[in-house]
């Protein structure tokens, strides 16, 4: 009995294919896309702004070439589906988003990455003129699997090279586990299955030399290597999603028998498991795991927190989310006292989508993932080829382990993972394979290109601005050990002008002048560069309203100034909205301690060190204060009293 749903591959009428002339547009698409998919899994996962803002440059000259090559190239009658309307829609309203933004600066970082997924995507989709484009593509990046594993080795037996520079120690931090290029392994996993995927179609489907093959086959085998290394469970669940969906694929398009890839699977995972249980560090993992299921510890695991307070800022922000790139400024007012460190995201994509972008944004990203699942299982025709077989199968295995790792951890907020995703699923999901899908002849195609053109020319202006400030600005932070306050106040001054909504560059020079009144022993001079940088730290407040660190920040430096009663406000408002944070209350205290009332700094004192963070700070001074106050027959409040509620502190600062 054959194994096929339908007819097998061979039997299905093959559509004709345009084979349009490979312009110079064409190559030039291709030469574009290499360095936009292949750079930023190299460097840091292409997370940080000096490698990502150069990428994004590389995305708006894809965007200006695309203009030109709708505006020269032929017409071909619009085919658009559900999948491109919910990218453009999704576009849109994350643009929108972005400019009612309360933190403009950081909206705007994610935003430009939005645009740019949705370009590579569609760029993939529509784009490439040959079918042998996609799979130089999925070759490059097996290969570059090989390397990661590799490189994920060496750098696990040389701990103490920074290849990035001394300030990125990451995986030091990880260490023993492998990060490769990444310096994080769940990101770094989360390349290694893709890239395992690619190699699995080329060794399974394609026609290529049986050598070739082979060595594909021992590609995979070898980044699971990298993957048990890695110790990243999130990683190791996307793996085996990525396998499942390569044998169903293989069950409904394959050319054997239905059983040969469900036993393959079988044994593939199989051998995994033997595998882990092995392998001291994964299951050294694995134990840690079944331990925080079983050990009743799952409500205060990381990611189980993480999750609750993600739903509780989307049920205080349900239609339209808090803004792109916000969660990490809004999360710490809604932390309790088990959490124990500050996050940046949610460690699941789709509830951090909930709560930056509310149900709209939501229901157009899950409607996006719906229709190209289904897309995926309605393509018999697409298979037909050869070619075309290899590109659906390694599009939908990635796309299988993507969309399962996503609820347990970040990669579609990883410049370099998400660019690889959405260019896989743009050529599993590939329409044409000719010239990029245009509007027709005449007034239309004009205006679509011209649009597409001032769009690319907005970008990259976008993107260029943000990247030279932001290039400044990281250049004098890193050498604020080196550089002198005048050198450091200038960069930071010219930072600010070129892009004035950079708020850590505010930030920066807010610090900068802090420090600097901090110094001076004449009271003129304090209150002048004090006064510098409570400008520059009330400018980035205006920016940035959910931060509170500039809140308390400006309320270390009216003290520095003597502007006790300011100083009070900044400081209350900065621990009313974070209690959890020891930081605060240690600068509270020394607030207290500064204008007299040494009852309430040790009891601020006492309040920081019951904080999950932060805490260490407030030890030395609350031992300092203890002995003195007892020393001066002060009766002590019981341990842990609020001192913002134990007594009155305004009328201290009333002005006769």
């Amino acid at each position: 009995m054959r194994s096929f749903p339908i007819a097998p591959p061979e039997r299905i009428p093959v559509e004709r294919e345009r084979r349009a002339p490979l312009t110079l547009g064409a190559v030039v698409t291709f030469a574009l896309l290499l360095p936009i998919l292949f750079t930023g899994p190299l460097i840091l996962g292409g997370a940080r702004g000096w490698v990502q803002l150069p990428i994004l440059e590389g995305v708006a000259l894809l965007l200006l070439v695309q203009a030109g090559r709708i505006a020269f190239g032929p017409g071909i009658r619009p085919r658009l589906d559900l999948i491109d309307f919910t990218v453009l829609a999704f576009t849109l309203y994350a643009i929108a988003r972005w400019l009612t933004s309360p933190t403009e600066y950081f909206s705007r970082l994610e935003i430009l990455n939005i645009i740019g997924y949705a370009t590579v995507f569609l760029t993939c989709r529509y784009g490439l003129a040959r079918r042998w484009f996609g799979l130089v593509i999925l070759g490059l990046l097996a290969v570059l699997g090989l390397f990661e594993t590799g490189f994920g080795y060496y750098l696990s037996a040389h701990i103490s090279w920074c290849p990035f520079g001394p300030d990125e120690t990451l995986h030091q931090h990880y260490a023993p586990r492998w990060v490769g290029t990444y310096a994080c392994p769940n990101h770094y996993g989360a390349l290694l299955y893709m890239a395992m995927g690619a190699a699995l179609a080329l060794g399974a489907f394609s026609k290529l030399p049986w050598p070739l093959r082979i060595v594909c086959f021992y590609l995979a085998v070898t980044m699971v290597v990298g993957l048990i290394f890695a110790a990243s469970r999130g990683s190791l669940l996307g793996m085996c999603g990525m396998i499942l969906a390569f044998a169903l694929f293989s069950v409904r398009y394959g050319m054997v028998r239905w059983w040969v890839p469900a036993v393959g699977a079988v044994v593939l995972l199989a051998g995994l498991a033997a595998v882990i249980a092995h392998t001291s560090l994964a299951a050294e993992r694995m134990t840690e795991a079944r331990q925080t299921l079983s050990g009743g510890s799952l409500q205060t695991y990381v990611r189980v927190v993480l999750a609750r307070d993600a739903l509780h800022i989307a049920h205080d922000y349900p239609w339209f989310g808090t803004g792109p790139a916000t969660f990490v400024f809004v999360h710490p007012r809604y932390q309790d006292s088990t959490f124990q460190t500050r996050a940046v995201l949610t460690h699941d994509d789709y509830l951090n989508c909930l709560a930056d972008y509310g149900l709209i944004g939501f229901a157009l990203a899950l409607t996006f993932v719906v229709s190209v699942t289904v897309a995926y299982f309605r393509r018999p025709r697409a298979t037909a080829r050869w070619q075309d077989r290899v590109l659906v199968i390694a599009g939908f295995s990635a796309w299988g382990g993507l969309l399962l790792h996503s609820f347990v951890d970040f990669n579609l907020h990883i410049p370099a993972n998400a660019f690889m995703i959405f260019a896989l699923t743009g050529l599993g999901l590939r329409r044409f394979s000719g010239e990029p899908e245009s509007i027709g002849a005449g007034l239309p195609r004009v205006v679509t290109a011209a649009f597409l053109a001032l769009f690319g020319l907005a970008f990259g202006y976008a993107v260029g601005r943000t990247g030279l400030s932001d290039l400044i600005y990281e250049h004098a932070n890193a050498e604020v050990l080196d550089e002198r306050p005048v050198e450091l106040i200038a960069a930071a001054n010219e930072a600010v002008k070129i892009d004035p909504h950079n708020v850590p560059a505010l930030i920066f020079l807010g610090d900068e002048h802090r420090m600097e009144a901090a110094y001076h022993q004449d009271v003129e001079g304090r209150v002048k560069e004090g006064t510098l940088a409570a400008e520059a730290y009330q400018r980035a407040r205006v920016l940035n309203p959910l931060d509170d660190t500039i809140t308390a920040s400006l309320g270390l430096t009216y003290d520095i100034m003597g502007r006790y009663p300011e100083a009070y406000l900044c400081l209350v408002d900065a621990v009313t909205h974070q209690p959890y944070e020891g930081h605060f209350w240690f600068r509270l205290g020394n607030h207290f301690w500064q204008v007299g009332l040494l009852e309430k700094a040790e009891q601020a004192y006492q309040m920081g060190l019951r904080c999950p963070h932060g805490a260490e700070e407030n030890a030395e001074p609350a031992a300092q204060l203890r002995p003195y106050l007892e020393a001066q027959g002060i009766p002590l409040p019981a341990a842990g009293t609020n001192p913002l509620k134990s007594g009155p502190v305004v009328e201290h600062y009333t002005v006769p």
